[in-house]
């Protein structure tokens, strides 16, 4: 599954590759969009060869907001089936596979076809509710779960191969297989498709079996003593011979707790209350075992509907009650808005993900302090609800010098704890920014609050050819340098592509604004990054 980025759209334009560190290789391609894919990069290629085929833009791949997403989508798609789990990995890494980590949703949508007009209609409405959350996927149905997870992930190569020449095309594909013909269905597939080790597939690539439908040419006497017992297992799960279980990703036993209605109702204040008191037993069983919440995910079942479902994501751990019954049940009126209700027949409140709460022996005097993090963790909560997680946003610092990737932008609420303390704030001797120095590495005004994006193209009359800049013009308006410092010179690793080299300079204008400017150093022409407020 892959997605367009909604944060920043014109990333969806241009070549975008996300980059990870190989032990034995070193930076390589975790994933490239389409724009990226069309130009020959793939995932897994070294990251210098990729540079060399297209300009890119490169971003750091962040595992744990993969999976964070990954899960997130598969509470959000119990509403089209209360049976939702990842894929379960091996030990040993599949043939074909770019990350060791959960890439697929696995949905059991046995008997529950009819409820959505059909198969076909069912993968018709899951890839309208991917599209409108900026994704598509490739998917199937088949009668087993290794037949469909070969299907989705090696059915639609040719048509994927037809996206990467058109990246506009963005619709999600689906295959649905004979549920009697599975064995014909995945015949023409290769090897790698049943979920084997990359020595397995080289095996048997030797010997002359390319397709899942040629090992049916082999002895079957003899294949697990030379090629092991997992090529006949994933064999068998495949053609549905053998069972596979599919794990369903929901919370804990004692972290869940539904109630049935004795009559399915419409009526707003009755669904409220319920929700109010599910959320408060939930809130007290987390309390009485030193657990926090910090996502939430509530299940309302309609009647001859599709379930609707909320998510609730928390700054930190708490088990408060009131704070969670007040969140939940804005939630609640905010999705149901002025439109109809449908009937309610069953409610579910589940902790996803939980973490330990904390208590800290506070200082005489740090009273007010505690309480101001309470009342921020309240805001962040309250805001995320209220505005959506991907709207309320922290920066991450990377280790990058080009300032605009120098800081990634993170959702503040329903992050996994990592354990990290934050950084302590450094106390500055003497006020650098009142100051007319030389800026040094701690002074608070080395870098400007606020960066344009894209930088904005100025003319600049230096002082001499490629010298000093004297006065700029920006939007037609002149501004006339009177102290300037620098230069400070930014270039970019031969790693990430063409190089960047640029000279930036903290200008001071005759009005008092201070500006961030630079000159490029392969074009010698001048831009506009920063405004200093």
């Amino acid at each position: 599954m892959q997605r367009i980025q909604a944060v920043e759209p014109l990333l969806a334009e241009r070549p975008l590759v996300l980059q990870t560190r190989d032990p034995r290789r070193g930076l390589i391609v975790a994933a490239a969009n389409l724009a990226a894919r069309a130009a020959g990069v793939r995932a897994h290629m070294s990251l210098s060869e990729a540079s060399v085929l297209v300009p890119l833009e490169i971003r750091p791949h962040d595992t744990h907001e993969d999976l964070d997403q990954l899960c997130s989508l598969a509470e959000r798609a119990q509403q089209f089936s209360p049976i939702v789990g990842l894929e379960q990995l091996d030990k040993k890494t599949w043939a074909g596979r770019h990350l060791p980590q959960p890439e697929c949703l696995l949905l059991d949508v046995t008997g529950l076809a009819s409820l959505f007009g059909g198969e076909e209609r069912l993968l018709g409405l899951v890839a309208k509710w991917l599209d409108e959350q900026r994704y598509f996927g490739c998917m199937a149905i088949a009668s087993s779960l290794g037949a469909a997870w070969a299907l989705a992930n090696y059915g639609h190569r040719k048509r994927l191969s037809a996206l990467a020449t058109t990246p506009a095309t963005t619709e999600s594909q689906f295959i649905i297989a004979n549920c009697n013909a599975s064995d014909s269905a995945i015949a023409h597939l290769p090897i790698a498709a049943l979920r084997l080790t990359p020595d397995t597939v080289q095996t048997l690539q030797r010997l002359g079996i390319r397709c899942i439908g040629q090992l049916a040419q082999l002895p079957r006497a003899g294949m697990a003593t030379r090629l092991g017992q997992t090529l006949l297992d994933r064999w068998d799960q495949a053609l549905g011979h053998k069972s596979e279980p599919l794990i369903a990703l929901h919370a804990l036993p004692e972290w869940q707790i539904e109630h049935t209605l004795e009559y399915p109702t419409e009526h707003r204040a009755t669904i409220a209350e319920v929700v109010k008191r599910l959320s408060g037993e939930l809130a007290r069983r987390m309390a009485a075992r030193g657990e926090g919440a910090m996502r939430i995910v509530c299940r309302l079942d309609q009647v001859e509907a599709a379930p609707m479902i909320m998510q609730l994501s928390l700054f930190r751990p708490t088990a408060d009650a009131e704070h969670l019954q007040t969140l939940l049940v804005g939630q609640l009126e905010q999705q149901l808005g002025s439109r109809a209700t449908a009937a309610m027949w069953r409610l579910a409140v589940q902790a996803t993900l939980t973490a330990p709460l904390v208590w800290h022996q506070t200082d005489l005097f740090e009273g007010d302090v505690i309480e101001n993090r309470h009342q921020l963790a309240r805001l962040v909560d309250n805001l995320s609800n209220r505005l959506g997680r991907r709207q309320v946003l922290r920066a991450r610092v990377e280790r990058e010098p080009q300032p605009e990737n120098a800081c990634t932008l993170q959702p503040m609420t329903g992050r996994r704890p990592d354990g990290a303390e934050q950084a302590t704030v450094k106390k500055l001797s003497s006020r650098l920014a009142r100051q007319r120095a030389e800026p040094t590495v701690d002074d608070p005004m080395r870098r400007p609050t606020r960066l344009l994006s894209p930088p904005q193209r100025i003319e600049v009359i230096a002082l001499a050819p490629e010298g000093l800049p004297a006065q700029f013009k920006s939007n037609q308006q002149p501004y006339s340098v009177i102290q300037f410092w620098g230069p400070e010179r930014i270039e970019s690793g031969w790693w990430r592509g063409p190089s960047v080299r640029r000279d930036y300079f903290r200008v001071e204008t005759e009005h008092g604004a201070w500006w961030w400017i630079y000159r490029d150093m392969q074009t010698n022409l001048w831009y506009l990054h920063g405004v200093f407020d």
